[in-house]
């Protein structure tokens, strides 16, 4: 019967590692291809604003000897996607020049093929003077002044993209933004194996064995797991006995990251899980069937995304346990604002243009803020965070000063004494974060199905 078996190591390269034992056994059960994600837009736009990696070197390094060690014993095809964490030109950079370092360490080279994911700006804007490019569930366009402000604009390719540098025979396919699943399913799609399943596998082993389940006594905190492909269905199961897949487990992640648990949009089309059957297999494997792809006959979409500099962030952190201060929050926040604008304003900068004040209030609908849908109760403390963002760190670090005493100080009813009521978390108490991104490319832009827009060049790693 003809099968297809793909790897999946990790739920992502250089985050939570690849246990060495645990790969050399999943090379045992004779893969067809090895693929893994590298990123994610999970950490935020800062990442692909600053052109940097969202995961520690010496735990990428790691990864990618693993892995790359992996290749010299099971010489299989092997898929990296959204390189570097975002998949960018310097994600890709800094991913390939470890990649090197490994090799040559290694003593040998290895043949990758980059897919440049990075899209011409000027390209893009006469794009939108022709035509609407629609945002990725939100309803504004993009504009040219969006995609003058993105430091960088990538498109999240899928399979087409992958299989065109499969097609040059590289033993590394490292490419820039790429979605998780098309990574796992591009080679078994090369092959003539379904899509829907193809992808529909991708979907469940992408984030490696979040959809397992670890036995009492395991001493692996992530295990790879081994996917199976035949005609009609596939198999899903962990590379070590210490853990085991279950219908529940599967399901459960595969309902990850879903706005909809029948349907899940793709470059190119849809893939329809609405009559999937899944089933427990064998004591430690589930069996999945009934993925269906689905073309779209209008058009191929990839989507875009791009952040831009919004300015320097600073933290003021603070607990409060006052009743009084937590019964007259709003109006402590209300106070504090209102004073760092009446202290700016004659300065000439204008708040909302030049800096932006932020409050989050921890214990009282800071994670879900207007989306929470429960009624709000009386907590004992509050954590309190005021975000400044301005111009310059300088100016940042100066308005979070200022604004901070107001908070500190301010004659909130029914206050007992002049000070001691809220508590600094750190000393500093004033942080000073850094650059601040927002995401302000998240389109869908219609492209060619022959993928003409990704170039894709052959570099060796590991040369002398």
């Amino acid at each position: 019967m003809k099968k297809h078996v793909v790897i999946s190591p990790t739920s992502c390269m250089g985050l939570v590692g690849i246990h060495e034992g645990a790969y050399k056994k999943a090379l045992t059960f004779d893969p067809d291809a090895v693929a893994v994600d590298a990123g994610s837009l999970d950490p935020g736009p800062y990442y692909l604003g600053a052109g940097l990696p969202h995961v520690p070197r010496y735990k990428m390094k790691e990864d990618c000897r693993i892995m790359m060690e992996g290749l010299l014993t099971n010489k299989t095809t092997m898929v990296m996607g959204s390189a570097g964490g975002s998949g960018g030109h310097k994600h890709i950079k800094w991913h390939l020049d470890i990649m090197d370092e490994v090799a040559k360490e290694m003593g040998k080279t290895f043949k990758v093929a980059i897919v440049d994911t990075t899209l011409d700006k000027e390209y893009l804007k006469q794009r939108v003077r022709k035509e609407r490019i629609e945002g990725c569930q939100h309803d504004a366009i993009l504009t040219e002044e969006a995609i003058d402000n993105a430091t960088e604009i990538v498109a999240q390719v899928g399979t087409e993209a992958l299989i065109k540098a499969l097609d040059m025979n590289p033993d590394i396919v490292l490419a820039g933004r790429a979605c998780d699943n098309a990574c796992f399913a591009a080679d078994a799609v090369r092959k003539g194996f379904d899509k829907g399943l193809a992808l529909h596998l991708g979907k469940i082993v992408e984030c490696g064995s979040a959809c397992a389940i670890q036995l009492p006594g395991s001493k692996i905190m992530r295990t790879p797991m081994v996917a199976t492909l035949y005609e009609d269905h596939f198999i899903v199961e962990p590379a070590t006995p210490d853990w085991i897949c279950t219908v529940r487990s599967v399901t459960g992640h595969e309902l990850y990251e879903r706005t909809d648990p029948h349907i899940q949009a793709e470059p190119g089309g849809i893939l329809d899980m609405s009559n999937v059957e899944i089933t427990q297999h064998t004591e430690r494997s589930v069996k999945v069937s009934g993925s269906r792809w689905r073309d779209d006959p209008h058009s191929y979409k990839v989507k875009l995304e791009g952040a831009e500099k919004v300015g320097h962030r600073c933290l003021f952190i603070t607990g409060a346990r006052d009743p009084n201060f937590i019964r007259n929050i709003d109006w402590v926040i209300n106070f504090t604002k209102q004073r760092i604008i009446d202290e700016f304003s004659p300065k000439g900068l204008v708040e909302g243009k030049d800096y932006y004040v932020i409050f989050r209030v921890y214990g009282r609908n800071a994670v879900m803020g207007e989306l929470e849908t429960k009624e709000p109760q009386s907590p004992h403390e509050l954590g309190v965070i005021m975000e400044i963002i301005g111009k310059t760190q300088e100016l940042a670090h100066e308005i979070s000063y200022f604004g901070k005493y107001g908070m500190v100080w301010c004659n909130y009813p029914g206050r007992t004494t002049i000070s001691g009521n809220v508590g600094y978390t750190y000393s500093p108490s004033i942080l000073d974060a850094g650059e601040a991104y927002r995401l302000n490319v998240h389109h869908l832009l219609p492209i060619d199905k022959d993928q003409s827009l990704f170039d894709v060049k052959i570099v060796e790693v590991g040369k002398q």
